[in-house]
Parts: C-alpha cells; structure tokens; sequence
C-alpha cells in the first residue's frame, strides 16, 4: 500500500498553506481577542473550492474525499485550531448528513451554497444532559401538519452563533431508540422560536 502524497495532494496542501499564512493567520489575534469568527473566511474559501474539497464535481468539489478534507483541517490548524474546527463544522458536520441523507432539493437549497461559503453550516447534537450519548438526547420532534415542531436545547454547537442553518438531532419515536427513532432536521436562522441564548 502506497502512501506517499499524490502529486494533487501535495500541490493542494502548498496552496492551502499559502492562503492559511496569507488570509488566516493575520486575523487570528483579532478574533481571539474578540472571541468572534471571522466570519469573511467562508466566502474567501468557497470561491476557492476549499469548502468542497472532499465533495464530487457534481456539487463543484474537489473529489479530493477525506484526504483533501484532513489535509485542509491540518493546514488550518497549524495557524489556529478554533477556526480549523469552525471550518470542520462547515464541510463536515454540518453538510455531510445532507450529502449523505438530503433530497436534491435540499441538497441544492443548502448544501451547495454552504460549499460556495454563501451560507455557514452548524450541526446540533449535544445537550445539557447529553454529550457523545445519542440515546440520552431529550430533544423531540413532532409531526403537525406538513411540518414539524421541535422542543429542546442543544449546547456546544460549534458555528450555531452564525450560522445561517443548523441540521438538528431529535427524537421522532423514543421507543425505536437510536435506530430508526431519531432524524436530522434542517432548521433555518430565523425560523419561529429558534433562539440563540448565549455566543
């Protein structure tokens, strides 16, 4: 098994490393004195394709897959792991389950624009009384209507700040557990009694 860089990894990884120590790192003590993100990175960064690295080109990706993915995180890293792991949040945790799960229209709707950095991504999992712990979540969903009503709070949602969606994980029948009594629902910044209540 080889595993020497291929020629298109090691020229991404030195085009990464170039735009990291030119575009990121200058505002790294700013944004740590005012614990903000720099939120500008995001469209910089998908004009450039890096937010669709490891995506296909039919979603205007790199097809690099997870290697371009780590190669990024790695290069983002070594200027400041907070903005390595905002960014994580964008092309991993928040867009992957709809990569993965989502209709096209959904695909279309948010994926794509969050690869282009047109829109920031945040995935919501854990609880105040639940961590890593899928079956302790006590956040629900009911059906109403053609809709949906979700109750409960998330923490430690990295992006959920400023993000513009948030894929959230909620219980639709707590007696089929983890496995078949759960799903991801894309909630919108804005949407009725969706609240922010600390950054």
């Amino acid at each position: 098994m080889d595993f020497d860089w291929t020629e298109e990894q090691l020229m991404f990884k030195q085009a990464i490393r170039d735009f990291t120590e030119k575009e990121i790192a200058p505002l790294v003590d700013e944004a740590e004195e005012k614990e903000e993100f720099p939120v500008e990175l995001f469209p910089k960064m998908g004009k450039l394709g890096y937010l669709a690295v490891g995506y296909p080109a039919e979603y205007d990706g790199g097809g690099m897959g997870s290697i371009g993915e780590c190669i990024l995180q790695e290069e983002v890293a070594r200027v400041n792991c907070g903005i390595a792991s905002a960014l994580n949040a964008q092309i991993a945790l928040g867009t992957h389950i709809i990569y993965d799960h989502g209709t096209e229209e959904q695909k279309q709707k948010y994926l794509i624009p969050a690869l282009k950095g047109e829109k920031i991504a945040a995935f919501a999992m854990t609880e105040p009384d639940a961590g890593s712990d899928l079956r302790g979540i006590q956040t629900t969903a009911a059906k109403d209507g053609d809709s949906y009503v979700l109750n409960g709070s998330k923490i430690f949602t990295s992006n959920g700040p400023i993000a513009d969606f948030i894929c959230v994980l909620a219980y639709t029948d707590k007696e089929k557990g983890t496995r078949g009594g759960q799903s991801v629902f894309i909630v919108e910044k804005g949407t009725p009694g969706f609240k922010v209540l600390r950054t």
